[in-house]
């Protein structure tokens, strides 16, 4: 494989290494920006509850599950677009023009159910499991609806991270995309407690509108970020290569062969595809799980876990990009071995999680899981963004949200609503002797149970990062 580019940087100078203020501002927009776009989507994970309860839907796991899937489909069938554009044209408006359709479609998800064109239901058979699936014509619409709320987030997720590698040089590109990354868990987080709290006092429909209208005044302030120079943070080296190799100019397919064949964007993306199958299920389901499974109020559910979403989530994601940084600049495979050590250490939580059923339990196990889980986002990022040429980096933001999302959270999201209500019907028996041999009872408590595949994603997370650790370093290789 083109191990061309080496993970980590080459530090060319021992002076300090400066910083623009305008870098840090942009930084601190683009970070807004994507806490606004996890609220928008963590919404529904949040009503999930009420709108089952609500005698116009009657929504069942399984489209539960479809309506999480049919955001992260166009989210990754339109990714490669946008990075293709984002390569070619300016990435602020691109991103600004993002933000204004996952907010309109997000406050419209509130209205889907009253509109005169519902289409008629659907059955089919899940391959390989022969499961059959029902989706009701308003399930339907309301993943067409979650499908346009992808096509913006698919272009914000695809070159934000491409600016930020502009705006600060490799040696702080970790702790910068930590920082970005750190909106997540936040915006993971107060969207279980906006959505719990405004759906229990308002309605699931007013909890997805309001929601909706920062992201349409944040698209003016992204709309006015200046726009960098692509590579223009990065070292002479790189900067050579990028001129004998403009990805921007080359065809289509042997970018994404350049991109495909890179030892380390290969790896890595491998690894986080695993997590992401992880973060996809417990983001889905987890409120769910607490509120059938272990008996709490919807309420109480939603909101303990944004409070214990915001800390875990903002410790792992500041924690994992400081160390990784530090670590890396002594270890040529840091970046790697944070991600695998945070992998690992996640499996043990998790199924504690799991296991347990009174809250002074399961929830700080919830908490160590997900410091772990977002561990690995900043050291991650920081792989990918250094394995490429800045040319083509939007187009390998692209590639890799494809597969992240097809391998991924899109299998997890939709699978464990289809696995949890097969369970509940009796089926899958070696999963439920599993579940039982841990204290869970598959037939009351099928979503858990369906959950039990979240450890061994863990384990093949830790096992790809552990392998690209054990690359040696190049002599003279650089960013």
């Amino acid at each position: 494989m083109n191990n061309q580019v080496a993970s980590t940087p080459t530090v060319e100078t021992a002076s300090p290494i400066q910083v623009p203020r305008y870098s840090y501002y942009a930084l601190g927009v683009l970070t807004g920006v994507n806490f606004l776009n996890y609220i928008d989507r963590q919404v529904l994970p949040a009503v999930a509850y009420a709108m089952k309860q609500d005698p116009r839907l009657h929504l069942s796991d399984t489209e539960i599950g479809a309506l999480e899937a049919a955001l992260l489909l166009s989210f990754t069938i339109l990714a490669p677009l946008f990075g293709r554009l984002g390569d070619r044209y300016s990435r602020t408006r691109l991103m600004a023009g993002a933000a204004v359709v996952w907010s309109i479609a997000t406050g419209l998800t509130a209205l889907t159910d009253r509109s005169p064109l519902i289409p008629p239901s659907l059955h089919f058979v899940v391959p390989i499991t022969q499961f059959g699936v029902q989706l009701s014509g308003i399930a339907i619409a309301l993943c067409l609806v979650r499908a346009l709320v992808g096509v913006g987030e698919s272009s914000y997720s695809t070159i934000t991270p491409t600016l930020i590698a502009d705006y600060f040089p490799p040696q702080r590109r970790a702790t910068a995309l930590g920082i970005f990354q750190a909106a997540i868990p936040m915006g993971f987080a107060l969207g279980y407690v906006f959505g719990g709290v405004l759906a229990h006092f308002f309605g699931w429909r007013v909890a997805f509108m309001v929601v909706g209208v920062p992201g349409m005044i944040a698209a003016l302030v992204v709309w006015r970020l200046n726009e960098p120079v692509r590579g223009a943070t990065d070292t002479h080296h790189a900067k050579a290569d990028n001129h004998l190799k403009p990805g921007a100019q080359e065809p289509w397919l042997r970018t994404c062969w350049r991109i495909l064949s890179t030892r380390d964007w290969l790896l890595s993306t491998l690894g986080y595809t695993s997590l992401t199958f992880v973060l996809g299920a417990f983001g889905t389901w987890a409120s769910l799980m607490l509120i059938q499974d272990k008996h709490m109020s919807d309420t109480a559910a939603n909101v303990a876990l944004g409070v214990t979403v915001l800390c875990a989530g903002a410790t792992g994601t500041f924690g994992g990009g400081w160390i990784a940084d530090r670590f890396a600049a002594k270890r040529h495979n840091g970046y790697f071995l944070v991600c695998a050590a945070s992998s690992f250490l996640g499996i043990i939580p998790a199924v504690m999680a799991l296991v347990f059923h009174q809250p002074a339990f399961f929830l700080p196990a919830i908490f160590l899981a997900i410091v772990f889980l977002f561990s690995n986002n900043a050291p991650f990022h920081a792989i990918l963004v250094n394995s490429v040429p800045p040319t083509i980096r939007a187009s390998a933001m692209a590639l890799n949200i494809v597969t992240i999302h097809v391998l991924g959270d899109v299998i997890s999201r939709a699978g464990v609503g289809v696995l949890s209500d097969s369970i509940g019907a009796g089926n899958y028996a070696v999963l439920g002797a599993l579940a039982r041999s841990l204290g869970i009872d598959p037939t009351h408590e099928h979503l858990t149970a369906a959950l039990l595949v979240v450890p061994f994603a863990l384990l093949a997370s830790s096992l790809f990062f552990l392998w690209g650790a054990r690359k040696r370093p190049r002599t003279g290789a650089a960013v």
